[in-house]
């Protein structure tokens, strides 16, 4: 059986980044022709602009990469950054949240770090099905109610 692969979903942060970047310069125009501002004003938004585009495209890039999967008995999280696998062992608690917006945030602590899975994971509904599995195989304390 192969491996599930859970990517992370990147129009909820990229979408408004990507309006902003196609909105701005008519802004921008309607400022500098219509109100005359001066040209040091114009080059600071110019710089915002382009920086906060590089700042998407990282977002993007970052977000692209950013997988989380359950093989060989370990979780493990990928990304830009490398890869990082948890064993069973090293797993104190997972833990399921709702946020006030109905949001659901899974979140694995350790010893010395905590991990948070949310529902921007693709497809969350599988993920949740396979992680109660790994939490009844090996035993783990959690808050989730498993049958």
């Amino acid at each position: 059986m192969e491996d599930q692969v859970y990517s992370y979903q990147l129009k909820p942060l990229v979408i408004p980044g990507v309006l902003y970047l196609a909105m701005a310069p008519i802004l921008y125009a309607v400022l500098y022709y219509g109100l005359k501002i001066a040209a040091l004003e114009t080059d600071i938004l110019l710089w915002v602009y382009s920086i906060t585009a590089v700042g998407i495209i990282a977002i993007w890039m970052y977000g692209r990469s950013k997988k989380f999967r359950v093989t060989d008995n370990q979780l493990v999280f990928s990304s830009l950054r490398g890869e990082y696998r948890l064993s069973s062992a090293e797993i104190r608690r997972i833990a399921l949240f709702t946020t006030k917006q109905g949001k659901e945030i899974v979140q694995i602590k350790t010893k010395s770090q905590d991990y948070y899975l949310s529902d921007l994971y693709f497809p969350f509904p599988e993920l949740m099905t396979e992680l109660e599995q790994y939490i009844k195989e090996n035993d783990i304390r959690t808050n989730f109610s498993l049958t």
